[in-house]
């Protein structure tokens, strides 16, 4: 994440490298983190996708935590990866909205969410 205050703009990564030693966790707390320097004039630059501001990357956090919540529950009712990487309800609102992304798909988001918060 980058941040240059007097433009402003802020450049963030827009996924998880759990073989890096990146987190569910991790990301959305560096979500929250940079979300003290944003303001409604920030311009935020993904790593992929368009262009983007303060409540669009409010609403990314609030998916991210959405998520994290629902492959919370899936896990602790016991369901194994391949259970919550086929379960397309717990996306299913975001997926509604076309935010399943090339090749940042649903199933890999509930893969990647179920890997870092079994551990």
């Amino acid at each position: 994440m980058h941040y240059i205050q007097e433009i402003p703009i802020l450049m963030v990564a827009t996924h998880i490298y759990l073989k890096s030693g990146g987190s569910v966790n991790g990301y959305i707390n560096a979500i929250k983190s940079a979300m003290i320097f944003v303001d409604e004039n920030t311009k935020i630059i993904p790593g992929h996708g368009k262009l983007s501001n303060k409540t669009e990357y409010e609403a990314f956090l609030k998916m991210l935590e959405t998520i994290k919540a629902n492959v919370l529950a899936e896990i602790k009712n016991g369901k194994t990866e391949a259970e919550v990487v086929t379960n397309a309800s717990i996306t299913k609102i975001y997926d509604d909205l076309g935010y399943s992304w090339n090749f940042i798909t649903s199933e890999k988001i509930r893969s990647t969410f179920y890997k870092s918060l079994k551990k």
